[in-house]
């Protein structure tokens, strides 16, 4: 994961059937010195939520890491 990396995050279907999670795209802005933590501007937010680096393999099915181009 590299900053400018964009996190693609998808709803488990029982989410989405409720109504209260819905798809979601942030792009990270800044890792921690261990890079197990990523400030991540998700789409929905106004300012950088921390999110563990750990979730892109405990959750494949939710959370798609698209690495920036260049």
């Amino acid at each position: 994961m590299e900053v400018g990396d964009l996190i693609l995050y998808t709803p488990d279907e029982v989410a989405a059937s409720s109504g209260t999670d819905r798809p979601d795209v942030g792009v990270v802005l800044k890792l921690s010195p261990s890079a197990t933590k990523a400030s991540v501007l998700w789409s929905s937010e106004t300012a950088g939520i921390y999110f563990a680096v750990g979730d892109l393999e405990r959750y494949p099915n939710n959370f798609k890491l698209i690495k920036k181009e260049g």
